[in-house]
């Protein structure tokens, strides 16, 4: 006789094996005292999705579809198969709680009339997600929501409607429509309504599905007891335009499905240009960001291009009455033209474009263009030496702007230009960090510091007594100390300035984890979950993987020729200004430096002698402004001109910016070998920047 199921669970994946991955971990621990049947169906995701899942979670049912048959059709195919009491539909992107299960089941068979249930979904920052509790879209709900009416009157029962915002997050209730993300299914009728409507290829048919269920002796019960977490879309790009039309044709599908018979071809002809209209303004204030990225930087060419004229003509305001009406702006005109055309592509536009080399290759090929046009259209030709110092003008101003710009972002691990770390707070045992910190340390792209971790109330009080003789192995470990216990995380993370906050669910319960970034709301801190396996972090928005990237065995970039020739201009465009200032010391150091010995000791009193030495031997090409360790560096490097690699020694590098944090041996290998096959001029500018802002005083 077969075994009674008292769950079926269906998850939809598309491209977000990882977030499934952790979300059927979670299911494991939630349903230890209930017989489940589970689903994923893979909607064509084109990547190994199937197989990863498969060897991490090989008690799941799986169905790979050859095409993406929509979030819809692809439920189905399961819930034809639903042999549960219950039958969970469940977004990927997801976590429940230990007690979410036990919850609804209990819920639902002391309310036969209950149909389905949802619960209080959570934000990743712990915020309460609105959608938890929702109301049919009618159309004055639809409008109090569009012109964000719920938001000024959240509390009256006429403005809002369309989330309920009248009824309180806590409060057990009655509801018309559950989210899609998480719905708790009597299974009997659920296939009684035959499950989604396929002509809902995704959004929507939650809502039609729910709105169903008023056909029925049943009904649908909001249980706020127990949560979950939503990342929210992770599946799907919703700025992209195709997403957003999805959307808004799946509202007026739902509308002319059930609503149309009660108003006229006109009032729905209305209604369908609203919805599009809608589409065009949801597509242009999903972009506005990066328009005004684009806006910023052609304000600062134009700008620039002003300043080289106003710097030519020193400053007399005069000249541009003398251009021939302003004809000068034509410049203007042409060099924004190019630097759109050029941006595009180059790939300026896309979404997250943290390059800073991009938009100044932009404002390169601009100037080269105004240039090359003011040979033909000689009425243009005001002044090119005004074009070169406005070419200057303009890319001191970008830098400027793409740093500014750059570090504005928080909670960004390995961006180009980002000058400050991003500082994280580990939530778990002991045992968890010394796993989990080395695999962060080994990862040469993070621009991350470990401040330490934070342990569950219980461990921090039974561990107490031996923390003192711990904290002095883990500091020759290189491993941060504990710094406080869970019930202080907010805190800490205030005390701190932490930026990231990773729960380590190896040890901690889905319960004290959702408690604890409840506890979060309003700090400004970015949490991250790392699932059982300890091999990839879950954020909002991307998935990070805790191992060292892949390093094989390729052509170096830093060994081709053109590679090389531009390092070796760099460093010669640096140090030969630096060394014409210096050259005196220089002088007087090269006398007296004693034969075999390429610097000065002690290296406390022969300071600048020493520095002078180093640009001397940049000269040479003995040294670089970034590579290898300087012997002054490593006590224990024998010679001092020695290359490790094909890399010359340098004043700073990837290994001296993260001396504090590398374990010795193999990682400062691993950092150096990663940088010779990523090798870019762009890389050398931002190690030499941080290296600014984090100095690093090599002859003390």
């Amino acid at each position: 006789m077969a075994k009674k199921v008292d769950i079926s669970i269906v998850i939809v994946n598309y491209k977000v094996k990882e977030y499934v991955s952790n979300l059927l971990s979670s299911i494991r621990k939630a349903a230890s005292e209930y017989a489940v049947q589970v689903f994923v169906v893979d909607n064509d995701s084109g990547d190994d999705s199937v197989s990863y899942l498969q060897q991490r979670h090989p008690d799941v049912s799986y169905i790979a579809n050859k095409d993406n048959v929509g979030f819809g059709k692809a439920n189905n195919q399961a819930i034809k198969q639903a042999k549960g009491e219950f039958t969970l539909i469940i977004n990927p992107d997801t976590l429940v709680s230990e007690d979410t299960f036990s919850t609804l089941i209990s819920h639902m068979r002391s309310n036969p009339e209950c149909g389905a249930a949802g619960c209080k979904i959570l934000n990743p920052d712990g915020s309460f997600a609105p959608e938890s509790k929702r109301s049919v879209p009618t159309i004055w709900a639809a409008l109090t929501k569009l012109l964000a009416l719920h938001t000024i009157f959240p509390k009256s029962r006429l403005f809002g409607q369309y989330y309920l915002s009248w009824l309180p997050d806590d409060k057990q209730a009655q509801i018309p429509v559950l989210s899609g993300s998480f719905m708790f299914w009597r299974t009997d009728l659920l296939q009684q309504l035959g499950g989604f409507d396929e002509r809902f290829f995704m959004y929507g048919e939650d809502i039609d599905l729910c709105y169903r269920v008023q056909e029925t002796s049943y009904h649908i019960d909001y249980v706020p007891s127990t949560s979950i977490i939503h990342y929210k879309g992770e599946s799907t790009k919703k700025g992209d335009l195709r997403y957003i039309r999805i959307f808004n044709e799946a509202m007026y599908l739902f509308f002319d499905k059930h609503h149309s018979l009660r108003y006229s071809a006109l009032f729905k002809t209305v209604i369908f240009s609203a919805i599009w209209l809608k589409t065009i303004f949801s597509f242009v204030f999903s972009r506005l960001k990066a328009i005004s990225w684009i806006a910023a930087d052609l304000v600062l060419l134009n700008v620039s291009i002003i300043l080289g004229f106003l710097i030519r003509f020193q400053f007399s305001v005069e000249i541009f009455s003398d251009l021939q009406s302003f004809q000068f702006l034509w410049v203007n005109l042409l060099a924004s033209g190019i630097y759109l055309l050029v941006g595009a592509l180059l790939g300026l536009y896309q979404h997250k474009n943290d390059s800073i080399s991009t938009p100044l290759k932009a404002l390169f090929f601009s100037y080269l263009g105004v240039a090359a046009i003011t040979f033909f259209a000689r009425n243009l030709a005001f002044s090119r030496l005004s074009l070169l110092i406005g070419f200057g003008v303009s890319v001191t101003l970008m830098i400027g702007l793409k740093l500014v710009q750059i570090n504005a972002r928080r909670n960004q691990t390995n961006a180009k230009g980002q000058i400050k770390k991003s500082k994280i707070l580990l939530v778990g045992t002991q045992a968890d960090a010394k796993e989990l910190i080395p695999k962060i340390h080994a990862r040469p792209d993070w621009n991350v510091e470990v401040l330490g971790w934070v342990q569950t109330d219980n461990d921090f009080r039974q561990e107490a007594l031996a923390l003192e003789n711990e904290q002095k192995l883990e500091r020759q470990k290189a491993i941060p100390s504990t710094l406080g216990s869970l019930s202080q995380l907010e805190d800490l993370v205030k005390a701190y300035h932490a930026d990231q906050v990773l729960f380590s669910l190896r040890t901690l319960s889905y319960k004290e984890m959702l408690r604890a970034i409840s506890t979060l709301q309003g700090v400004s801190v970015q949490c991250k979950l790392i699932p059982d396996s300890m091999d990839f972090i879950l954020g909002k928005s991307n998935v990070e993987y805790l191992e060292s990237l892949p390093l094989v065995e390729v052509e170096l970039a830093l060994n081709k020729p053109v590679n090389r020739f531009i390092k070796r201009g760099f460093d010669l465009s640096l140090a030969l200004p630096s060394f014409a200032l210096l050259w005196p010391l220089a002088l007087l150091a090269g006398i007296k430096r004693p034969k075999g010995q390429r610097f000065l000791e002690p290296l406390a009193k022969y300071k600048w002698h020493n520095r002078s030495l180093f640009l001397l031997g940049v000269l040479y090409g003995h040294y670089s402004w970034v590579g290898s360790i300087l012997p002054v560096q490593n006590k224990y490097s024998k010679h001092s001109d020695e290359q490790e690699g094909g890399l010359k020694p340098g004043l700073t590098g990837l290994v001296q910016l993260n001396q504090g944090k590398l374990q010795e041996g193999q990682d400062a290998e691993h950092y150096q070998l990663y940088y010779m096959q990523n090798y870019s001029l762009g890389m050398d500018m931002d190690i030499l920047l941080k290296s600014i802002f984090q100095p690093l005083d090599n002859w003390k």
